[in-house]
């Protein structure tokens, strides 16, 4: 599997959560993963994405998942944008499957919180460097609401 993220921070906390997911029997099978980053939510929608994808293909990576916050946009409105991007470059839209976190990955963290990033530097010092330790102690019960932790389940658990 191979995953694609806006930064570095976000693919070792992907990696961590694939890890977590597996050990906790949530995910029936274990996952190699690979993960490159973009640098930036701008970049997601670009050709550089079109590039890892079909480097990822090369690679004998059967699925890509992209990870991208919504950043409060839609996120029906991102998935469609990705998926535009995909076709238009003669991509399999059934091989790669987008995850939007809404509105960013550090819901994962405080799932009951409408602006995680914020909540999280304001009262926990919270620094984008800490995430993927952090996603070491989510709550898997909390975080199972969420569409996007559903859908990240789903997607692994999929033959």
């Amino acid at each position: 599997m191979y995953v694609i993220t806006e930064d570095s921070y976000g693919c070792n906390a992907i990696i961590e959560l694939i890890k977590i997911l597996y050990k906790n029997n949530i995910v029936d099978k274990e996952i190699i993963a690979d993960c490159h980053s973009v640098g930036g939510k701008g970049n997601i929608i670009s050709p550089k994405t079109i590039r890892i994808i079909k480097s990822s293909r090369s690679k004998q990576f059967d699925i890509t998942i992209i990870f991208t916050d919504s950043d409060n946009e839609d996120p029906t409105s991102i998935e469609k944008r990705i998926e535009d991007m995909l076709r238009r470059n003669g991509e399999e839209t059934n091989k790669v499957h987008s995850i939007i976190f809404e509105p960013h990955i550090e819901i994962l963290l405080v799932p009951d919180e409408n602006n995680p990033s914020e909540y999280l530097r304001k009262h926990e010092r919270y620094q984008k460097s800490d995430l993927p330790k952090r996603i070491r102690n989510i709550d898997l019960k909390a975080v199972s609401k969420l569409k996007s932790f559903q859908k990240i389940v789903g997607v692994l658990n999929d033959p």
